[in-house]
């Protein structure tokens, strides 16, 4: 190699070889001519000259915004990462308080669950020991005191529907199916 050049381009400085070295073509096994040789021009001496230019001290002013600058970007940089650490603790708190009350509500439905199951299975079993099958159907039909809950045609009268539950109900164990199951 030959002497190199010191290139310079804005604040960046970049030594270039002074010739391209040649790149000759390898033989192939197959009959051809000569190797070709590539060779670039070598730049001349003064071609770079109008980049090449000695390096000046920056002036005061510039060299003070530039620190100026560097302190502001890293106090926000600072600033964004406290941020983000405390948006990350909010929200791993948030998650907590979630799985928390989640937790709480799922344990208090179960225990409602079970005591409503309970009371339910103990009222099934009074009713099915202690009543005919025709009181059971009225109490859940709530055929008295109430207007019938079925919709009908007009001009229809119900009252008989209504009246063959609540008598075979008056008639005790004595009425047709009442002995149950």
């Amino acid at each position: 190699m030959g002497m190199r050049e010191l290139l310079v381009i804005g604040r960046v400085a970049i030594r270039v070889p002074a010739f391209v070295p040649s790149y000759t073509q390898a033989p192939s096994s197959f009959s051809s001519p000569a190797p070709v040789q590539l060779q670039s021009p070598a730049p001349q001496g003064g071609s770079y000259s109008a980049f090449i230019q000695p390096e000046e001290p920056e002036p005061e002013v510039v060299r003070q915004r530039q620190e100026h600058r560097a302190e502001k970007i890293a106090g926000r940089d600072e600033e964004s990462k406290k941020e983000r650490e405390e948006t990350i603790a909010r929200a791993g708190r948030g998650i907590d308080k979630f799985y928390e009350e989640y937790n709480a509500k799922k344990e208090r439905a179960i225990r409602e669950n079970k005591e409503n199951e309970a009371e339910y299975l103990s009222t099934l079993t009074d009713s099915l020991s202690s009543d005919t099958t025709w009181s059971r159907i009225c109490d859940l039909v709530d055929l008295e005191n109430s207007q019938f809950k079925m919709v009908a045609r007009a001009g229809t009268n119900l009252t008989r529907y209504r009246e063959v539950p609540l008598k075979l109900r008056k008639e005790g164990d004595k009425a047709l199916g009442a002995a149950g199951y």
